[in-house]
């Protein structure tokens, strides 16, 4: 087992990324469910109370004709035997309506007697609502029960040594500030079960064991976690290879660049299309990082941005918009002269060739499916080794079914703790339901041990890479995230050019 499955197989602190995912979310409803549930149940407890009184009294027992010290054997059997027989004697009936009759009353509360050890000594206690009541039924007990008893155990006489007199304090406490408590813990119990359900149903995808638990996609790689200092507030250059990537993360596309590379060559596949369950993974980043590897690999290069929505690869090159492969598609741009109206290649060594996807919003997704759409494809076959196509996410939007009968494979960039599993999960689906084959997947903003030597922790402070370029904020036209594009500086328009732009454009080709 590597030093990664080790990372992400912990169930213990899965369990707890679960929790903390459902308390980040419900912290506010289970501090109300818990105060609320203790309120309600405390509140119930203190309206329900009803005291009661116990009125008590202990007497000697002996029977008549003797004397008590020389019968004290005698009597302390016979109180035990009056202390075993009195409940009957007191459900007979006889004794109680003696007792109602003498008192005058309906009903009577809870009578108990019971013998002290060893002695002839009796204790008895009354308990009800009405503190006079009780006294007064424990002194027609005594003035009585000698009469009821002595067909049981004979003649016998009860003397009276220690009372409590009329109650004046309720012998039942008031519960309600430990109903409250009880309700305090089972808003937390429910709160707690809530949180862990929440945490996983949006489960997120860890690592590679989580892929593979739930998927038979191939693994292609781990991408570490990169957060970097920005220069200025405006600087949102993005990680490209062979600039200021560290080894750790270099090493790590490396092995991603040789693993897809060998599945394109196996299979004979020359089109990739990379893709996202949600915006925000980082997808675009590592595509174009892709094409650069795939360049130094001796291959001839194409990124091709089909996100016409809101494009992305703008941002990774800091090109301003330009005509693209949506003005072709809308007819703006004759065939013949394609290649040399939107087709670029950005400055710097072993760049990739790029063909925008033109202004964001004016070109309908549909057109990507059109016979026009496939016969362009068909002259970039000719002239490329790879074509590195770009998508929107393809768990939200249908662009990717567009494209399906255009590309040869497909892979998928999950951000580590990101996207939900079955988000994650139902872009393979969904990609497979249209019949693209998978390469594999890319595990990006790792953040636990790759194995590559180096600690991949060198953190600064800022996001790259990782979900940079999409904000989509509110989803903007796709969900909530807002508006989604790359480059927070303003672009010059098609029609804003300069003569010099379009010669340097026209000269790409």
């Amino acid at each position: 087992m590597n030093q990664e499955t080790i990372a992400t197989g912990l169930n213990g602190y899965k369990i707890l990324q679960m929790l903390i995912r459902g308390f980040k979310r419900l912290w506010l409803y289970a501090l109300i469910l818990t105060i609320g549930l203790g309120a309600v149940m405390g509140f119930a407890a203190w309206r329900s109370y009803v005291p009661s009184y116990t009125a008590s009294v202990t007497f000697t027992v002996y029977t008549t004709g003797t004397l008590q010290s020389a019968s004290q054997a005698f009597n302390t059997a016979t109180a035990e035997q009056m202390a075993k027989t009195f409940p009957y004697i007191l459900t007979s009936g006889a004794l109680s309506d003696i007792i109602r009759e003498d008192l005058g009353i309906t009903y009577l509360p809870a009578i108990r007697a019971s013998a002290v050890d060893e002695t002839n000594f009796l204790d008895l206690t009354v308990t009800g609502r009405d503190p006079q009541v009780c006294y007064d039924v424990i002194q027609s007990i005594i003035k009585n029960y000698p009469k009821v008893a002595e067909l049981v155990v004979g003649p016998t006489v009860m003397e009276m040594v220690d009372e409590s007199g009329v109650p004046t304090e309720p012998t039942n406490a008031r519960h309600w500030l430990h109903q409250t408590e009880r309700g305090v813990m089972m808003g937390l119990v429910i709160s707690l079960a809530a949180m862990l359900a929440y945490g996983y149903v949006k489960a997120t995808i860890m690592g590679r064991e989580d892929m593979e638990a739930g998927s038979n996609a191939k693994y292609l790689g781990s991408l570490p976690k990169v957060v970097r200092k920005r220069r200025t507030e405006e600087d949102n250059s993005p990680i490209l290879l062979g600039q200021e990537e560290s080894h750790t993360y270099r090493e790590a596309f490396r092995l991603i660049i040789l693993r897809v590379e060998k599945h394109l060559r196996t299979h004979r596949r020359k089109v990739l299309l990379v893709t996202s369950a949600i915006p925000g993974e980082g997808k675009t980043t590592v595509a174009f990082n892709l094409a650069i590897g795939l360049v130094r690999q001796g291959k001839k290069v194409l990124v091709l941005d089909c996100d016409l929505r809101n494009p992305s690869v703008y941002g990774m090159t800091g090109q301003e918009v330009c005509p693209g492969v949506g003005d072709y598609l809308r007819g703006k741009i004759h065939t013949k002269d394609v290649f040399k109206k939107i087709l670029y290649t950005p400055e710097g060594k072993n760049m990739p060739d790029v063909i925008y996807a033109g202004k964001a919003g004016h070109t309908s997704p549909e057109l990507l499916g059109s016979e026009r759409f496939k016969n362009f494809m068909g002259m970039l076959r000719e002239r490329y080794d790879v074509i590195i196509v770009d998508t929107p996410p393809c768990s939200m939007l249908a662009d990717v079914s567009e494209l399906a009968g255009q590309v040869d494979c497909a892979m998928l960039v999950v951000r580590q703790n990101f996207a939900s599993r079955s988000s994650v999960l139902g872009s393979l689906t969904t990609l497979s339901e249209y019949d693209i084959p998978v390469a594999g997947y890319v595990i990006n903003a790792f953040a636990g041990v790759l194995g590559l030597g180096g600690s991949s922790g060198y953190g600064y402070g800022y996001g790259y890479g990782y979900g940079y370029g999409y904000g989509y904020g509110s989803y903007g036209k796709y969900g909530s995230y807002g508006s989604y594009g790359l480059n927070k500086s303003k672009r010059k328009s098609t029609n804003e050019k300069t003569d010099g732009d379009r010669e340097k454009a026209d000269g790409a080709t």
